[in-house]
């Protein structure tokens, strides 16, 4: 192709210069195009239904169904055996990284207490810097995390976000992956402060029976054709705010969705003789945990030049977990989980009358974020023009449609929407960034 923009008359020079910016504009969409096939259409599809790539090369290995097979030697000493690995990972890390100072993110939940308390008990001489995070919401854990913070002798941070949105193309640039949750990385950022070893709780929820609220919604529901699909269809339905009942329309031409395909990822978990709750837990683990969660907090951790640890996450820990019988971490009839870990904090100091903790942690209220600000950026950047749009990965009609269900403000859908608004907010700027490169990662909301 040549293009003649060198003439000796204006009218022609201006007519050159007109198909020269056309044809341009045609070899970079089809370049743009190009990179995108690359990127995986098939993994949008998957990332915008399940918040994670399942297909993608996990940040650790996965486990597998034999994993889970209770031990038949587990008696009454799981508690003993939990303090005792935890004891020796907390000695190791404290001779391995010469351990003075750690940060920590609190909650009000078991996790990271009871990380804080086996930290002060093991590591009595190691300073403790906590960090809580709240979003000016009635229902912040800041208040109980300050309190169990003084009752360990640690120094209290509060961190509160008031715009979890605005950094963004920063922190999707971090992590390369389409998300808009990625405000842990501030107690991460905060922490640094004060070391480069940051304390969470990740894996608790995952290893010991965290998620209880679908627990009983999965067991009361489970019907009597127990087959893998069916048993699929009820773990993703107690994930509901992943995506939405119209998702099938929701992807443009481009993107070839299909549910078959989604509920063959979750095939492995069901498929297999463990019971029904060690099925659950084997999703879970190898989820938003493994593909989700891990690989941000990996990114983040490599952008910050910080250590990110956990002791439930070692290799003995999550050997011993994996096999407690399941009736062991939650109960049925109370409906209530982590119930070794549970039982081991409770005998420590200021735990005594421990409230039950709601299981919130440093999670948002979509409907005050939305309120606030959310509904004002994203109507900036997801609507006809959007990239996503134009590119035919998302359908204009169903956002034009998917706005207006947003303002029926009784609507029981309206924090699913919402979530999915904010996931096809992340993906433009996603796709800006890598894609069409439109977008520079600094730019603020």
């Amino acid at each position: 192709m040549t293009f003649r923009i060198i003439s000796p008359q204006l009218g022609n020079f201006s007519h050159s210069i007109i198909q020269f910016k056309l044809y341009y504009s045609i070899i970079r969409k089809i370049v743009m195009l190009k990179v995108l096939m690359k990127s995986d259409l098939d993994s949008i599809s998957r990332v915008l239904t399940l918040r994670y790539d399942p297909l993608e090369k996990p940040v650790r290995k996965p486990l597998i169904s034999s994993d889970f097979t209770p031990y038949s030697s587990y008696g009454e000493d799981v508690e003993a055996s939990i303090l005792d690995l935890i004891k020796k990972e907390l000695l190791n890390k404290y001779d391995e990284l010469k351990l003075k100072n750690v940060s920590l993110a609190l909650s009000a939940g078991v996790d990271s207490r009871l990380t804080l308390a086996m930290i002060r008990t093991v590591l009595p001489d190691v300073k403790i810097d906590c960090i809580s995070v709240g979003f000016g919401d009635k229902e912040d854990e800041v208040s109980q995390a300050k309190e169990i913070s003084r009752v360990y002798d640690c120094n209290f941070h509060n961190i509160i976000l008031d715009e979890v949105l605005s950094d963004l193309p920063k922190l999707i640039a971090i992590v390369k992956k389409p998300k808009w949750n990625l405000y842990q990385f501030y107690p991460l950022e905060h922490g640094k402060k004060y070391s480069n070893v940051f304390y969470t709780g990740d894996g608790g929820d995952e290893l010991f029976g965290g998620y209880t609220f679908r627990y009983h919604k999965f067991l009361s529901l489970l019907p009597r054709d127990k087959g893998w699909k069916t048993k699929v269809k009820l773990y993703l339905s107690c994930h509901e705010r992943d995506w939405v009942p119209d998702q099938n329309k929701m992807f443009g031409s481009a993107v070839k969705f299909s549910w078959e395909k989604i509920y063959e990822l979750f095939r492995p978990y069901f498929s297999n003789d463990l019971e029904p709750l060690n099925q659950i837990f084997f999703a879970d683990f190898n989820g938003k945990l493994l593909y989700d969660w891990l690989p941000a907090n990996f990114a983040f951790a490599d952008f910050l030049k910080i250590r990110i640890e956990s002791i439930f996450l070692t290799s003995t820990m999550i050997d011993f977990a994996t096999h407690i019988p399941p009736d062991k971490k939650y109960d049925l009839r109370t409906r209530i989980g982590k119930l070794p870990l549970r039982s081991i904090l409770i005998k420590h100091k200021g735990n005594e009358k421990m409230m039950e903790p709601v299981k919130k942690g440093f999670s948002i209220d979509l409907i005050s974020l939305w309120n606030r600000h959310a509904k004002e950026i994203v109507s900036a950047y997801v609507n006809a023009e959007s990239e996503v749009v134009r590119n035919k990965i998302i359908d204009k009609d169903w956002i034009t449609i998917s706005t207006r269900k947003l303002e029926e403000k009784n609507s029981d859908l309206r924090h699913r929407y919402i979530n999915k608004m904010l996931s096809i907010l992340a993906l433009e700027i996603w796709y800006r960034l890598f894609i069409s490169k439109s977008l520079n990662s600094r730019q603020k909301l």
